[in-house]
């Protein structure tokens, strides 16, 4: 028997560029400030509440998704080139890439059932749907970007990321939670698959537009493109402000009552410049890694060091939410405004940060990382 142990080689953990890593430890921030407001009981259309979801609808909300599946897109290329260095061919990396992919979907059911979140299985189905995305030119890359953009803008009159409703009687955490285990598990298997299916379409734009920023190695070497990412970063969050207010007017209530088709183009445009402001969030994060002050700062390294661990802190970041809103456990759903949630968002990214510099210096992955590349790159003999 040969043993080909050495055929699936995972990554150098030392070897990563830190422009990927920065942006993706600074997106947890966003993530953790558009998810600890959706366990919430307590929705008092108080002005500070208000103005909080305002902000937030512009800044935050439809805009952090976009981001990281731009850099799955991204980081599938890293992965493609690597093993290309390899000598591998591709009937053996899309087999890496979709037991990848199987291993996360079944993260994301794990996930979904304890508690309640559907994005770690969509990237699990998008790399086993889509890997071929990584054999296509860039000519079609653009036209599967721009026609599923297209798609993403049309539902987004009735799938909006973001949106907030202040009428929700109960976070679907805290109704899981006070139901049996059994339901609870039914209920939240039912939830993950339905709403993976369903908002799969907004994963394609970004990925595409990834794997072709991946191709041009656009973070890999900023200081090269430093002129694309400016304009980038400029327009892109540009739209994406302007873009977000009249969502954000909504949903602050301080537009009110507004009509059906009012709402459509909302959420419409809410949609499509969240794509834009996903561009421009990487950009200008990879922009500032051209200074060299940044790339000393002790600060960057440990931001650096927990976007090398998304995938733990966001589970991480789920278990907190879970612990400190859910009635029963810290119960602070019940009491807690806007603010008080956001404050918690800061700290548990804070606490991230610095478990993850803590782990850098003792040369330690993510949990979540680790098993993930002892699964995908199995031992095979024939």
């Amino acid at each position: 028997m040969i043993n080909h142990s050495k055929d699936y080689q995972p990554p150098s953990f030392s070897k990563r560029k830190l422009a990927p890593d920065l942006v993706r430890g600074v997106m947890l921030l966003l993530i953790a400030l558009a998810h600890a407001n959706q366990n919430l009981l307590n929705n008092e259309a108080t002005l500070l509440n208000q103005l909080i979801v305002f902000l937030r609808q512009i800044f935050v909300d439809g805009r952090a998704f976009p981001v990281f599946f731009l850099l799955f897109g991204y980081g599938m290329v890293q992965l493609l080139r690597a093993q290309e260095t390899k000598e591998h061919e591709w009937p053996f990396i899309r087999k890496l890439f979709r037991r990848r992919g199987w291993w996360l979907l079944l993260f994301g059911f794990v996930h979904a059932l304890s508690l309640v979140d559907f994005t770690i299985g969509l990237y699990g189905m998008a790399m086993i749907l889509f890997c071929w995305f990584l054999r296509l030119s860039n000519k079609k890359l653009v036209w599967i970007a721009a026609t599923t953009l297209l798609l993403a803008t049309i539902l987004g009159s009735e799938i909006t990321r973001g949106e907030y409703d202040w009428n929700q009687a109960q976070p679907t955490s805290q109704v899981v939670a006070s139901a049996g285990i059994l339901e609870a598990m039914l209920t939240r298997a039912f939830t993950w698959a339905f709403y993976s299916v369903i908002l799969l379409h907004q994963v394609i734009p970004a990925m595409a537009f990834g794997i072709w920023a991946g191709r041009k190695m656009l973070l890999d070497h900023p200081e090269q493109h430093r002129k694309l990412l400016m304009w980038s970063a400029a327009v892109g969050l540009a739209l994406s402000t302007l873009g977000g207010i009249p969502l954000a007017l909504m949903s602050s209530l301080v537009w009110e009552s507004p009509s059906y088709l009012a709402r459509a183009v909302a959420g419409s445009l809410h949609n499509i410049t969240g794509y834009a402001g996903g561009v421009g969030w990487a950009a200008l994060i990879g922009l500032i890694c051209v200074y060299p002050s940044v790339i000393r700062s002790k600060l960057t390294m440990a931001i650096a060091a927990l976007g090398q661990r998304s995938l733990t802190f966001y589970i991480f970041q789920s278990i907190v939410f879970f612990i400190v809103f859910t009635e029963g456990v810290g119960g602070l759903g019940a009491v807690a405004n806007q603010l008080s949630s956001d404050l918690v968002a800061w700290l548990t990214w804070i606490i991230s940060i610095l478990l993850a510099m803590f782990m850098q210096r003792a040369n330690y992955a993510g949990p979540a990382e680790k098993l993930l590349r002892r699964l995908s790159y199995v031992k095979s003999r024939t």
